[in-house]
């Protein structure tokens, strides 16, 4: 067996763990077979919390843990699932074959987020039945969401 002092073998403990966190880091990947990349990205990052969303004439903002609306009469229960629509919202990122020049209806959104000082912007397309998204240049289409759930109108339950 080999002789070493106690100081010696705490320094080839922690090499050693040096090395298995290493491992462990580097192979996480593989191990789950590369999950993390297949996931469809969110239209509102990851953990974002929405202070406010301004369309066109209507601006729905939160105050507190509820929300109001400014411009159009909602309640609060519309307000909240609005909120979850938008949080909830999925973006496939592969090329679409859709064009927003068959586009039936089209709005533009800020939403804004807490603890950032930069809005997103978003010009949202309904073409047939799919809602296109135009985003930072970029042309996406939502996965689990219909246009008209993405805004309130006075004759629309979110």
């Amino acid at each position: 067996m080999v002789k070493l002092s106690r100081k010696a073998w705490n320094n080839v403990i922690i090499f050693s763990m040096l090395i298995l966190i290493f491992l462990f880091n580097s192979t996480s990947n593989f191990l789950t077979g590369g999950a993390d990349s297949e996931q469809p990205e969110g239209l509102i990052p990851t953990g974002g919390v929405i202070a406010s969303l301004e369309f066109d004439d209507v601006k729905v903002e939160r105050i507190g843990q509820g929300w109001r609306a400014l411009g159009i009469k909602a309640s609060e229960n519309q307000l909240i699932r609005l909120n979850q629509v938008w949080i909830d919202a999925r973006l496939d990122t592969a090329e679409t074959e859709l064009s927003i020049s068959q586009a039936t209806d089209s709005r533009r959104v800020v939403v804004n987020l807490v603890g950032q000082q930069v809005p997103l912007k978003f010009e949202i397309f309904q073409v047939a039945d799919k809602t296109l998204v135009l985003s930072q240049q970029r042309l996406y289409q939502l996965t689990n969401t219909a246009f008209s759930r993405l805004f309130i109108d006075s004759d629309n339950d979110a």
